[in-house]
């Protein structure tokens, strides 16, 4: 499932885990006008390799493109016509889903190269390992179904199939167990289910319903994790023209009981460090939850122009653009204000626009640390508050403090 960041009083949270450095002038491998590489479309680090999807603003189509982390080399894997919007590395192949000619979906698999295409099966790819890969499809215009395909042999198995007014989708996976969520919309609830890899088995783990009142917002599930042997999920609506998450996280504790955790939470993801988990409200509140002891505080975080929060773990990262010739990175101790700042823990040379506005954002890719830079262009008023997006920039880095590559 796609992941939607909004920005907070001004704050924009992305969470990830990274490692700081100074760097050099970067090499970037440019793409044509009007193409980007999307913050919230799938993105793989294995192998050597980072594989990401650059999409076209002007007829939108989509590439899958790899850059060899080694050497800077970057190559197209694939190109569709139309959106990918999955895509999932097993082995030496890659899976990912790309609209058909009768206005479906199907999954398709390539080498890592991108060489022996093929279609695999309908339906949108959710998870592959060595032997299966689970699929949801629609069957017919009231039905859609989750089924594991067996790679060695081709078989399709059904797991569940739901009917007309009823949703489901994919959350993510923890260990050898993958989640999925129902909705029904007659009864306007949901239920999330876990599924055992070995067995294939759906089984229901807790059911909710709706938090905020009088929405027609789609119900969903948007992230689980596990923390201790305990299951946190995040579950609510996109909500407004901005599309804000409000959302609700509990747990489900080692011996089967359910607790809430946060309500009115703003951030999508469920993000937590060694000690505690942390997350945001509606109104740009900071709040930390202790994992042992269940215990809720607020935190401040001050608000500056031209700066943004990244909540890494243990660590918060602090991103300032005032400077028009380079980004500089500060860090410091996750739930605190500040307390035992590092400044310039990252500095990147990167020439700013003018009458561009720049954020930045860090996420996790596989063993890399991305950082990624964002211009969006406010000068025109036909855009509106969203603004008009002007670049988005990449940069791979690495545990050893080094600027490994960029891209965009």
């Amino acid at each position: 499932m796609k992941k939607v960041t909004h920005f907070c009083a001004g704050i924009l949270l992305i969470f990830a885990l990274i490692c700081g450095f100074a760097v050099d002038e970067p090499v970037t491998v440019y793409a044509a006008a009007g193409t980007f590489v999307q913050p919230y479309a799938d993105m793989i680090g294995q192998g050597g390799y980072i594989y990401y999807i650059r999409t076209s603003e002007t007829d939108g189509s989509c590439g899958i493109w790899r850059m060899k982390v080694a050497t800077g080399k970057a190559s197209k894997v694939v190109e569709e016509s139309g959106t990918i919007v999955k895509m999932a590395v097993c082995g030496q192949r890659l899976y990912y889903t790309a609209p058909n000619d009768n206005s479906g979906w199907e999954v398709r698999s390539c080498r890592l190269n991108g060489d022996d295409l093929q279609t695999v099966c309908g339906g949108v790819v959710c998870y592959a390992n060595s032997e299966n890969i689970y699929c949801i499809r629609t069957v017919n215009e009231t039905q859609s179904r989750l089924y594991v395909k067996n790679i060695a042999t081709g078989k399709n198995t059904s797991i569940r199939t739901v009917k007309a007014g009823q949703v489901l989708d994919y959350v993510g996976t923890v260990g050898n167990d993958s989640y999925y969520y129902i909705y029904d919309g007659k009864t306007d609830k949901l239920a999330l289910y876990r599924l055992h890899t070995a067995t294939n088995q759906l089984i229901r783990i807790a059911t909710e319903k709706r938090v905020v009142e009088d929405s027609n917002a789609v119900f969903q599930v948007s992230d689980v994790r596990q923390i201790d042997g305990e299951l946190y999920y995040n579950f609510g609506s996109y909500e407004g023209s901005g599309n804000f998450w409000n959302g609700t996280i509990k747990k489900l504790t080692v011996d089967g009981k359910k607790k809430t955790v946060a309500k009115l939470v703003s951030d999508d993801q469920i993000i937590f460090g060694s000690r505690e988990l942390y997350f945001t409200n509606p109104t740009g509140n900071n709040y930390k939850y202790n994992l042992k002891t269940g215990k809720k505080e607020q935190y401040s975080l001050k608000f500056e122009e031209n700066i943004s929060y990244t909540i890494l773990g243990d660590k918060t990262y602090m991103a300032d653009t005032s400077d028009r010739k380079k980004i500089v990175i500060s860090r410091f101790t996750s739930g605190t204000d500040r307390e035992t700042l590092t400044k310039g823990f990252i500095s990147i040379p990167f020439k700013q626009k003018s009458g561009v506005s720049y954020g930045v954002s860090l996420r996790q890719t596989g063993i890399y640390k991305m950082v990624c830079v964002i211009g969006r262009d406010y000068t025109d008023v036909s855009y509106g508050w969203r603004g008009k997006l002007a670049s988005i920039d990449w940069f791979i880095t690495g545990d050893a403090g080094t600027l490994l590559g960029s891209f965009r």
